[in-house]
């Protein structure tokens, strides 16, 4: 079991799946422009933290044209 959230993204979620994977972060694409977060219910708030500030990252590096994947 574990928890699942959908993120509505402005970029489009191949791409952002895409620029999360080049940062070791999986994710899954779903529904209208949604990325799938499906974390282990036993997350903590370190992960929490990390994976916050790594959609981050790649949300900037797709607005700035600098997305890193191929």
């Amino acid at each position: 079991q574990g928890l699942m959230m959908g993120l509505k993204c402005k970029p489009e979620k191949a791409k952002l799946v895409a620029a999360l994977r080049e940062r070791c972060m999986l994710t899954v694409p779903a529904g209208d422009n949604v990325v799938r977060l499906l974390p282990p219910l036993i997350v903590g708030e370190e992960e929490i933290d990390l994976a916050c500030h790594t959609i981050d990252a790649a949300c900037i590096a797709l607005k700035t044209g600098d997305a890193g994947y191929g």
